[in-house]
């Protein structure tokens, strides 16, 4: 999950503000009887990371490349990361990774490099993309330190946009380039929010997980990319090197 479905599900977890957990339970290494009679006072996200504050403990959840969140809906044959009945409701989370943090999430995070944050700072994303001169852009976009939030759907929607490769090097774009760069991603990460809420997300994808370019209809080209590895869909004939 990226970083603007992350929002969407501390808004949706918001209506359980206040509410007790009457049961909890899941495959991840828990004490489950410490969560009973427990509040959920507030929901935040970081990057990929949703933040559950309850009255006496706070959970990260990073969903990594398949987790998911069910609220009353549980897959079928799948045993949850962790379950948490609330206020008549059934919270599924699964394939997941679940952590408990003594600290204020608020100290643990710089929200600045948080793409989805009204504290996202452009220009120092810009300075530290600039810093990664021998890197892959493909990589780049995927550097929690520097776009928080991005993930592969955002990277590779951002790329065709600006009719980019996955491996030109930092070091080839110029200073306009990386400025675009910069803002492109960080708009794109608003539009997917709104384009997810509105559930027109899919049929709003240039590139991802389509045949053919939209504008010059040749094969989409599909392929692990940079040092990460991570699948690239692109036009070879839009996104040139």
């Amino acid at each position: 999950m990226e970083g603007p479905s992350i929002v969407i599900a501390t808004e949706e977890l918001a209506a359980f503000y206040n509410h007790k957990i009457e049961k909890a339970s899941g495959s991840a290494k828990f004490d489950w009887s410490q969560f009973k009679g427990q509040k959920l006072v507030i929901t935040a996200s970081w990057g990929k990371h949703l933040i559950l504050s309850f009255s006496h403990l706070t959970l990260r959840i990073h969903f990594l490349m398949f987790g998911s969140y069910r609220i009353d809906n549980p897959r079928d044959n799948r045993i949850p990361k962790m379950q948490l009945s609330i206020n008549g409701h059934e919270l599924y989370f699964y394939s997941c990774a679940i952590k408990q943090i003594e600290d204020d999430f608020g100290d643990l995070y710089d929200f600045t490099i948080d793409t989805m944050s009204p504290l996202w700072g452009g220009a120092e994303a810009k300075k530290s993309v600039m810093k990664k001169q021998n890197a892959y852009v493909c990589d780049v976009l995927m550097d929690q330190e520097i776009f928080a939030g991005v993930g592969n759907i955002i990277k590779n929607e951002v790329l065709y946009i600006l009719k980019m490769h996955p491996e030109r090097k930092i070091s080839e774009l110029s200073s306009i380039e990386v400025a675009r760069l910069v803002k492109v991603t960080r708009d794109y990460c608003l539009q997917f929010y709104e384009w997810k809420v509105s559930n027109v997300l899919k049929r709003n994808w240039k590139i991802f997980r389509k045949k053919t370019c939209p504008v010059c209809q040749t094969k989409v080209t599909k392929i692990p990319t940079g040092k990460l590895q991570r699948i690239s869909h692109y036009c070879e004939k839009c996104q040139s090197l």
